[in-house]
């Protein structure tokens, strides 16, 4: 199975059902470019909207945190130990690029929580277009990373893991290691403006449990993203021009 979803770069064919991957690439995309909307769109004396927008960052920076952390310490390791053994050049240099654009990430996301915090005082339009120029760098940056992950390495993975080998990945490594707190906040933020058919597929097959946890944590999801988000225009989408 495969799926291309907006701002996707790349689905390369091969046996490991990759939809989940996909939906939380969507999911940052979607949330970069609300926040950058947002940053340039909400009111600098509008306090309670700039502590939802940190709020709803530091949600972002969760989900993002253990979708990489998963990345580096299952995903990357396994495809390494493969390549190795093979001798594979390009597949090693490929995901040396990987934990090289991780380790660029993670000082921009705390740029801009630092950025978000100093609006939440009521700061002016010199810390605005701080934040704005740092939303717009990690834009750049993770937009960049993750098209570069769905071409190269996603086929690197595509060639070295079999389906039934990552469906049981899945299963016992790469769906773990979130509270159930966590859990009731990434399940809507996963699911939130994903296009159908795919987020009907993905609700039929997802465990019961989960499903309640979804429905658990989507009135309180959807309090905390409207909030945050009062200034971004209806329709806003990935990809939008509104970015720049």
């Amino acid at each position: 199975m495969t799926v291309l979803l907006p701002g996707q770069a790349a689905a390369p064919v091969g046996p490991a059902d990759l939809r989940m991957m996909y939906v939380m690439h969507y999911g940052f995309r979607r949330d970069l470019t609300h926040f950058c909307v947002a940053a340039r769109r909400t009111p600098i004396a509008d306090g309670r909207t700039w502590r939802a927008l940190l709020a709803r960052w530091d949600l972002l920076s969760t989900v993002l945190h253990d979708h990489h952390r998963k990345e580096d310490v299952v995903i990357w390791p396994l495809l390494r130990g493969r390549a190795e053994a093979d001798h594979d050049v390009h597949a090693l240099s490929v995901l040396d690029a990987m934990d090289a654009e991780h380790d660029l990430i993670d000082p921009l996301l705390v740029r801009v929580r630092e950025g978000l915090e100093a609006m939440t005082i009521g700061t002016g339009a010199r810390d605005r277009e701080q934040l704005t120029l740092a939303l717009d760098e990690t834009y750049t940056c993770l937009t960049g990373h993750l098209a570069h992950e769905e071409r190269a390495a996603n086929a690197v993975l595509q060639a070295r893991i079999g389906g039934a080998e990552w469906d049981h990945l899945e299963r016992t490594q790469l769906r773990g290691g979130m509270s159930p707190r966590e859990l009731t906040q990434m399940l809507p933020w996963a699911f939130k403006d994903l296009p159908d058919p795919l987020a009907s597929e993905l609700l039929a097959e997802a465990p019961l449990a989960l499903r309640v946890m979804l429905r658990m944590g989507r009135r309180r999801f959807l309090q905390l993203d409207e909030a945050a988000f009062a200034a971004v225009p209806a329709g806003t989408t990935v990809g939008t021009t509104l970015v720049r």
